[in-house]
This record gives C-alpha cells, structure tokens and sequence, in this order.
C-alpha cells in the first residue's frame, strides 16, 4: 500500500490528543477484528501508529483501529455496516417506496444480582408511535422511505454553506470530543455530531431557522444512532446531510453526485430529539438497545 496514503492515515489519527486514548485491543484483535493483516500492522507502526507494548504484545485503542479500517476499506463490522447505509438515500432519491420496521429490543441496564428491569420510554419516543406494550422491553417504529416526507433538494441559497463541509474528514471520536468545535477547526476532523453542530452553527449564522436533531438512519440490517441538521423551508422541516453523503463517497460505498449533497432525507430519517436520549430506560439508567431494522419494497404505493 502507498506509504504517503499511509502516513497521512496515522497523521489523521494521531491528532487526536493521547489523553482519549485507551490502550486496551491487543494484536490478534486488530486482525481479526479490524482486518489489520500483519505486513499492514507493521508497515503503520513503522509510520508512527499509537500503540502501548506490556506483556511481549502490542495493544491498541478500538477507535483507532476503527478509524484505519475505514480508512483503508477494510471489512471491519463498522465498515461493512456502513456500506448498507446507500441504500436508504438511494429510496429517496428515487422515490421508489421501501418500508422499514426497527424493531427495538431492549437489555437490562443493570447486572447486579436480583435487579428487577423496569423499562420506560421517553415521552419523545412515544409521541413517534412506538407501542411498546405492556414491559416497553420491545417495540417497532415503521417508515416507509421514498413514500413519505418532504422530497426534492434544498434551495441554491444553502448549496454554499453545505458546501463548507467537504473540507471535513470523518472521523471517529471520543465522547469527550463529541461537541468540541474548536478540535474541528484546528484539525477538520468530525463524526457526525460534530458536523451537525458546525452545520447548525454556520446555518444561524447566515440567518437560516435550523435544528439539530438525533435520532435513527434507517439501514437493514441494523439502523443506527445518528446526528444531523435540518433548516425550515416553506414551513416545514427538512432534513439534510451533506457529510454523510460525501464520506460515503470517499469510501466508496456511494458513486459521485449519485445521491446530492443537497438531497431532502426526511423519510431516510426518523427525529427523536435534538440532543442525545436514550430510547429506553430501565430504572432511570440507560438500557442498552438493539435496532434490528427489516426491510421489503412497497408495491403499488405504501399501505
């Protein structure tokens, strides 16, 4: 592999501070894991890759290696879990109707012996009509992407702000660096949450009524927590992600101008908040939630 590419991969890395780092993936997990063969492993420890040796082994942090995964195209589970994030833009952009069906299953959000779960949804999540019977440990949220929603593409007086965002690289980040606009403007490194918040920011900014939201990409097998911004236009609200989008691009996984950067996602989307909420709640801690998402193409129209 091109050592100059490679370089640039570890220098991408390493700007992220030491201190965030936690030193806990040993070698055989960065294989087989990550799909870091061993010829790769060594070329980027030679480039400076972060690691702690103890034991006659090397260890690495799990963001760091997601981060080269991605990177490099490797068929990490992170990787190949974004590759099926296309499809859902693809649906909108096409108008061709599929439903999706999260299915919502939820875990105790304690391990100590005798805990008795008791789950409750937030008043957010129920509002979307999640009927989560009688224990709220599951429930379904349905959407039928390219059949319902605002369609069409943001006005030409938005293409330049969406614009600013191709000089940001995704990046997967530490919590504690989840909000920190000042670590993008010095490295032009975001996940998601963080190009929300610039896009927001530059949005009122320039005089535009914007949100941010959290809530779910739709995607089979699995959809995913995610981040982005929407503007009001003609007395609604629209959904957007120009940095999604274009990440999707330089991996690989959608081809150029397939899916516009100026695309109305709103039925790709499902808003909960505009900030982080837990979707379940076992006792007032947070329970740990699996989205298994189903999908099936809708002919004739949605029913």
């Amino acid at each position: 592999m091109d050592a100059e590419f490679l370089q640039g991969v570890v220098d991408r890395v390493r700007l992220v501070p030491e201190k965030y780092r936690e030193f806990d993936h040993d070698t055989s997990t960065a294989m087989r894991i990550y799909r870091i063969g061993g010829p790769l492993l060594s070329d980027l420890l030679d480039l400076g890759f972060p690691h702690r040796s103890s034991a006659g082994d090397r260890y690495f942090d799990e963001l760091d290696l997601d981060n080269v995964s991605l990177a490099l195209r490797l068929p990490s589970p992170r990787h190949l879990a974004m590759r099926r994030w296309p499809q859902t833009f693809r649906a909108a952009v096409d108008d061709r109707p599929i439903r999706y069906d999260v299915e919502v299953s939820a875990e105790c959000g304690s391990a100590e012996t005798g805990h008795q779960c008791d789950f409750r949804l937030p008043a957010v999540v129920l509002a979307l009509g999640a009927d989560a019977g009688p224990t709220a440990r599951r429930f379904t949220l349905r959407r039928d992407v390219g059949g319902t929603g605002r369609t069409g593409e943001a006005p030409p007086e938005l293409r330049g702000l969406f614009t600013e965002m191709d000089r940001f690289q995704f990046h997967i980040l530490p919590v504690a660096l989840y909000g920190d606009l000042s670590f993008l403007a010095d490295t032009s490194l975001a996940n998601c949450e963080l190009a929300s918040r610039y896009l927001f920011r530059r949005a009122v900014e320039e005089g535009w009524e914007a949100r941010r939201s959290f809530g779910l990409l739709l995607s089979s097998p699995y959809s995913a927590p995610h981040f982005w911004a929407e503007f009001r236009l003609d007395g609604s609200w629209a959904s957007f992600d120009p940095f999604l989008i274009t990440s999707l691009e330089r991996w690989g996984v959608l081809a150029p101008s397939e899916v516009p950067t100026t695309q109305v996602l709103n039925s790709a989307l499902i808003r909960v908040a505009e900030d982080w909420i837990d979707l379940v709640q076992d006792a007032e801690v947070p329970a740990q939630v699996s989205l298994l998402t189903r999908h099936r193409p809708l002919t004739g129209g949605a029913s």
